[in-house]
């Protein structure tokens, strides 16, 4: 029994179901995925983790799970993608420290100031910042991108409830109760995959809490070319719009928008791309990541639970390693082969660093 209905939880109920095993998602929303739908959808591992290559080289292999994923939903249920190039605005500090640690970055080059109008035409860039280009960005539609997990959920057997909020997890010898809003479920066991709401009355302990991020879409006279990345970013969406994201903001489970925010999202669009100063905002958004103090998710046994597991804290990566993080919680419920998924991810790990974590899992 997963509780909770985002790409994480899809993935994992997609790839259990796969096994044979019997499974049911329980989400409290009348539609799935309520952080899901509201993400930006940059699939590209954020460099401020280019300082920890573990965790880096595992979101690049999440981004290579995800084109499979592309690779295999797409023809059959649509486009939720689209590739262009990125280019990251780096400071100078930021390119020297990064300097070292290029090879995590095979295709990705550093642009001259003169190159700059090839490469982004129509942007107005600091002489002052560093430029690197890889060619590999992706954007993500992330309600598309679940409504096809989702459709192979059923196809496979899933039992999918919406509209049912769990309201505590229990523990039994043998089993576990979720107490719900539409009655009780039993399972041999459970998997949190709720997103920013996997702490609290489901797992107290987790160190999973909500960060706000508002963006904006906007309707422009013409394509971007690229995703473009700096304080924010400026990234094409898959129906054609322009997205411009996301700030990061420790609102607790506010998911308004605010006038602020607003304002300084379109304040740094028109200063990158003075042209998108005629566009049209048609859209604004406002969602709540799973954060970690360490930015990575928790993945496999909830300590001092038995049969209460927990698959969250994804912060911005979750499209992007959603695929990934169910592979490795499914080897580990179905086979306890828990070695693909790194041992900082673990929740004992996250919650008592430096004790000895043996069978934690």
């Amino acid at each position: 029994m997963l509780v909770g209905g985002g790409i994480v939880g899809a993935c994992l109920a997609e790839e259990l179901a796969g096994t044979g095993a019997s499974v049911a998602v329980l989400d409290a929303g009348t539609e799935a995925g309520r952080a899901t739908r509201q993400a930006a959808g940059v699939a590209v591992p954020s460099l401020r983790y280019l300082g920890r290559p573990e965790l880096y080289r595992w979101l690049c292999e999440g981004r290579a799970r995800l084109d499979e994923d592309i690779r295999r939903l797409e023809p059959e249920h649509g486009p939720f993608s689209v590739a262009r190039p990125i280019l990251r605005a780096l400071r100078a500090s930021d390119a020297e420290a990064h300097a070292g640690r290029l090879d995590l970055l095979a295709d990705a080059k550093w642009v001259g100031a003169e190159d700059l109008p090839g490469v982004a035409p129509g942007m107005k860039l600091p002489a002052e910042r560093r430029y690197l280009l890889d060619p590999g960005g992706l954007m993500v539609d992330g309600a598309r991108y679940l409504a096809a997990v989702r459709a192979r959920c059923d196809a496979a057997g899933v039992s999918w409830h919406q509209d049912t909020e769990v309201r505590a997890l229990t523990e039994h010898t043998g089993y576990a109760v979720a107490a719900t809003s539409r009655g009780s479920f039993r399972a041999d066991r459970v998997v949190v995959t709720a997103g920013a709401w996997s702490g609290g009355p489901l797992a107290p302990s987790l160190p999973v809490f909500p960060q706000r991020g508002q963006l904006v879409v906007l309707k422009p006279a013409a394509e971007v070319p690229l995703i473009f990345s700096s304080a924010f970013y400026l990234a094409p969406g898959v129906d054609g719009g322009v997205i411009v994201g996301a700030t990061e903001e420790d609102a607790g489970f506010d998911e308004s928008m605010t006038a602020a925010g607003v304002a300084r999202l379109l304040m740094f669009a028109v200063s990158a791309v003075p042209g998108l100063s005629g566009a049209t905002p048609c859209e604004l958004r406002a969602g709540l990541r799973p954060a970690t103090r360490g930015g990575e998710p928790l993945l496999g046994r909830i300590p001092d639970r038995s049969r209460t597991y927990v698959a969250a804290g994804h912060a911005g990566h979750g499209l992007l390693s959603a695929r990934l993080s169910a592979r490795g919680m499914s080897a580990g419920l179905v086979r306890d082969a828990w070695e693909e998924i790194p041992e900082s991810m673990c929740p004992a790990v996250a919650l008592a660093a430096g004790n000895d974590q043996e069978g934690h899992r």
